[in-house]
């Protein structure tokens, strides 16, 4: 399968599932040296020997990090002055007529930037090269999040960021704590129907073309999708 691939399909939806590949607790962390939106870097080296590091996938087209923004937040308000808290860009999850996959890293670049200032985070997001060599490392999820202890090695991973905020928080906990590895996560239910909520707001950022693509792909979740954004724009209008 085409790593950047240029429309949304069915197949990505069973992949997504599960991991199938990368690191699992207890393995070393693989090594990386990223550019920044704000034109620094990370390294492993940064962390590895030093403090935990929350590393969390995420792209601007991806209802599933919208939807984990408020719990990520949350996580680092309680957690950010004792774990470093990174994310990594990875591929487009919708691509679309206003952000399309990415054909050069100043493209994905650009990308990363407008998901920091649109959902405001906090903390610094890394560009993954434009093949995504870390992320296929990683099992190429568009939302997973990988805890790597001081170590560095992956001491937990969870397939939805957004999925269950008390794991990923008793996560943290248990690696601060000093205890490695912790385990690893997959739930899909919870995390699917937060993403769905998001999933008509950011497929419209996205543009037509990435709302084709999943009604085509995925109907009976594009239908959902729909309903719930309509009634999101309901409960917002006045009276």
């Amino acid at each position: 399968m085409t790593y950047r691939y240029p429309h949304f399909h069915t197949r990505l939806v069973i992949e997504d599932m599960r991991f199938h590949t990368g690191p699992r607790p207890g393995e070393e962390m693989p090594d990386f040296d990223l550019p920044t939106v704000d034109g620094g870097r990370v390294t492993k080296s940064d962390f590895a020997g030093r403090t935990p590091l929350l590393l969390t996938m995420g792209s601007v087209t991806c209802p599933m990090t919208a939807a984990a923004d408020p719990a990520l937040k949350r996580l680092h308000a309680d957690f950010g002055d004792r774990a470093a808290f990174v994310m990594l860009y990875v591929r487009e999850a919708h691509p679309g007529d206003r952000y399309p996959q990415p054909e050069d890293f100043e493209r994905k670049t650009a990308h990363a930037r407008d998901l920091r200032d649109r959902d405001g985070l906090l903390w610094p997001v890394a560009v993954d090269d434009i093949d995504g060599t870390l992320h296929r490392l990683l099992d190429p999820k568009p939302n997973a999040a990988y805890l790597m202890d001081a170590d560095g090695r992956v001491a937990f991973r969870i397939l939805w960021s957004d999925d269950r905020e008390h794991i990923v928080r008793q996560a943290l906990e248990t690696v601060l704590s000093g205890r490695s590895p912790v385990g690893e996560h997959q739930g899909r239910m919870v995390p699917m129907l937060r993403g769905v909520a998001e999933m008509d707001r950011v497929l419209a950022l996205s543009g037509p073309t990435a709302r084709r693509d999943v009604r085509k792909a995925a109907p009976p979740m594009y239908a959902m999708a729909r309903l719930m954004g309509l009634r999101h724009r309901r409960e917002k209008v006045p009276g």
